[in-house]
């Protein structure tokens, strides 16, 4: 990593993404979020078919990548989150005092882990009905209801909007996208209601699937 660049202009940046991935859709909902659309070139590209201008800024041929100028690629949605905390002070993603942080930290893994899940259950349906895992399948959807229960049980207001908040607004589009045969905004109303307050936000308006 060449230089300090939390100070001055944030430097050059371009995002490699998928407008269907939810992983890099907290990514763009962060960018935009922060004010730092300007610095960012949109990419958007098909992992699936391992383009290679994709591949050489990640091998994995995943997205989202964060490519910065001076410092190089960044994968992984926290993980560009709290890069982008230190390319610019305003909305801070992730609260600076260690309780808060943590619970920030602890929400956003949940909520990244409903989206493996639900991921993993658009995976499976994809395969031939042959080739399907029963045992995988219910497995996968357990997941889901169990983490949309538990986020619907726990949650609190926070009087912030922040890395969690986005991921897990993201992780529910998401699964209302993906999976609308699991019904869970009849069952957690409340929590249905707070998704779509977050989705009028300018940031998930224009990051849609």
């Amino acid at each position: 990593m060449n230089g300090d660049f939390s100070k001055g202009a944030p430097p050059a940046m371009r995002l490699f993404y998928n407008a269907t991935s939810p992983y890099a859709r907290i990514a763009r909902v962060a960018i935009l979020e922060k004010g730092l659309q300007g610095r960012v070139e949109l990419v958007e590209t098909d992992p699936w078919s391992n383009p290679p201008e994709l591949l050489e800024v990640n091998p994995l041929s995943k997205v989202p990548v964060l490519d910065i100028e001076g410092v190089g690629p960044l994968t992984e949605s926290s993980v560009i989150a709290q890069v982008l905390d230190l390319l610019s002070p305003s909305f801070p993603l992730l609260p600076a005092a260690a309780p808060a942080r943590i619970d920030t930290l602890t929400r956003a893994a949940l909520a990244q882990g409903l989206i493996d899940a639900a991921f993993g259950l658009v995976l499976e349906g994809r395969r031939p009905e042959e080739r399907r895992w029963a045992d995988w399948t219910g497995r996968l959807t357990g997941a889901v209801t169990r983490a949309i229960a538990r986020v619907a049980e726990r949650r609190a207001p926070s009087g912030r909007f922040d890395l969690g908040d986005i991921t897990l607004a993201v992780a529910l589009s998401y699964c209302r996208f993906r999976h609308p045969g699991l019904h869970w905004p009849d069952d957690h109303p409340g929590l249905a209601a707070w998704l779509d307050r977050v989705e009028r936000r300018p940031s998930f308006v224009s990051t849609q699937p």
